[in-house]
């Protein structure tokens, strides 16, 4: 039997997509939350960013591309449409969700109204010797990132509302759908889900939250999700 290894803390959006993709699509496998700089590198000396999917050792990196790998290996429950509009469709809103949608979540968790939250959550995962040193670091390889984008640059007033106008717009996508572009779950809610789970989690941004709560299709939506999955990731 393979084995499969899914290397990266749950607090990253796309360790997150690739740990929902899985539990759905339904294959056994060990989560590694903690992993070392000296380790990624070893598995991703390309980008050394998480998450890493080690399947029987040989290492996939880029959430994207580890989905792709979990349809080659399992086919059932495909994350893909086999119509190819609909393909295009999702493959779409997938991007959009790991190219833009991050970067508000990244504004949001980097705000001065919540960086001490999240440094505080990003902290347990700095090697015990460094995490004296924890806030300069995180600020220098994570914080920053944000405000190079631009996003992070935003009044926080505009950020809300953006956010906000932006969620409505997935409310409009996803119709009378029970999914994105679908009747089943495919790689656009996965991509989705993990930004919103990251955006949500340990109330680290409130303000994100409850934006999120607001949305009653939305909350629907992530419960249907959660029961095909047969686990839930927000924290």
């Amino acid at each position: 039997m393979s084995e499969t290894r899914i290397v990266g803390p749950a607090v990253s959006p796309f360790v997150v997509k690739t740990l929902a993709a899985a539990d759905y699509k339904g294959f056994a496998y060990d989560h590694d939350e903690y992993v070392s700089i000296r380790e990624l590198g070893r598995y991703n000396a390309t980008t050394g960013k998480v998450p890493v999917a080690l399947f029987d050792g040989e290492a996939v990196y880029d959430s994207t591309l580890i989905l792709r790998r979990f349809d080659e290996i399992h086919p059932d429950k495909p994350l893909v449409s086999s119509d190819p509009a609909v393909a295009a469709h999702q493959r779409i809103l997938e991007d959009w969700a790991d190219e833009s949608l991050y970067w508000s979540v990244q504004a949001f968790r980097w705000h001065e109204k919540n960086e001490h939250r999240t440094i505080a959550q990003n902290a347990r995962f700095v090697p015990a010797p460094m995490r004296i040193f924890a806030k300069p670091i995180l600020r220098r390889l994570v914080g920053r990132q944000p405000r190079a984008q631009g996003m992070g640059r935003l009044p926080y007033e505009m950020l809300v509302r953006e956010l906000g106008k932006r969620l409505d717009d997935l409310v409009v996508l996803l119709g009378r759908n029970p999914f994105f572009c679908s009747d089943k779950p495919s790689i656009a809610d996965f991509a989705i889900y993990g930004q919103l789970c990251t955006g949500s989690s340990e109330r680290v941004t409130p303000d994100f939250a409850e934006i999120v709560e607001q949305r009653g299709a939305l909350e629907a939506w992530r419960s249907r999700l959660e029961t095909a999955m047969g686990n839930s990731w927000y924290r």
